[in-house]
């Protein structure tokens, strides 16, 4: 059994978002509407960090709490793929939850993500249209595209750690340290957790692609293509 398999209700549950915490992630989010608005007002080269401050009632230094740049205000911050709505998923995932079982919830946080995503569609679609209309920020979200499948890789291998950390206490090995390489100049990661990372972002990729055509959860679809692998795999 797993580590996790065990887990009770409250340890495979994301915790509770706090009163502090959900007002900063709001502001965030204000900010970064308030960017979106005004580059579609009037263009992004023509707006400033002043503009997005006074349009939601902040100072410059509360904006530079959040984004260090107008740029990373409009596309997200750059050290992250991830919204703050998904950091609770991504610790109980990390920390070997919610069932333990790695393709499960991988599965269930994927999920997750592309549902936070679809929650704010005007938003990005407003996101879309900017990024036809400025080839410089197309240009900037195109080289962090990279970093996407970066970010995944080093947290299934945070997970793979942890969990093998605790199942190879006993016998004094690791087995989420087997077989490590470096990749793209990023921490080294085993061979297991850079398959899963691109699968996540095949299966991130192919949701999105489905959901143009028919509104709806994504979880459904993104377990049909995970037992599409699976039979493909046992074909094999």
């Amino acid at each position: 059994m797993s580590p996790r398999e065990g887990a009770t209700p409250q340890e495979g549950a994301a915790p509770k978002e706090g009163l502090r915490e959900r007002k900063k992630r709001e502001r965030q989010r204000a900010l970064r509407r308030a960017a979106i608005e005004l580059t579609l007002e009037k263009g992004f080269s023509t707006i400033t960090i002043e503009d997005i401050c006074e349009r939601c009632g902040v100072s410059r230094r509360t904006f530079f709490n959040y984004f260090a740049s107008k740029e990373e205000a409009l596309l997200g911050r750059a050290d992250t793929v991830f919204d703050d709505e998904d950091e609770p998923a991504i610790a109980v995932f990390e920390a070997g939850g919610p069932t333990g079982r790695l393709l499960e919830d991988l599965e269930r946080l994927l999920a997750g993500i592309v549902r936070t995503r679809l929650s704010h569609r005007e938003e990005r679609h407003q996101y879309h249209q900017i990024l036809k209309q400025e080839p410089a920020l197309m240009q900037a979200q195109m080289s962090r595209m990279g970093e996407n499948e970066r970010l995944f890789r080093e947290m299934i291998q945070r997970r793979l750690d942890r969990v093998g950390a605790a199942e190879g206490s006993g016998c004094g090995q690791n087995p989420g340290a087997v077989g490590r390489c470096t990749v793209d100049d990023g921490p080294p990661v085993s061979p297991k957790a850079e398959v899963l990372a691109a699968l996540a972002m095949m299966a991130i990729k192919a949701t999105f692609v489905r959901l143009r055509r028919v509104e709806g959860d994504p979880a459904p679809i993104i377990h049909d293509l995970f037992d599409e692998l699976r039979t493909i795999f046992d074909d094999g």
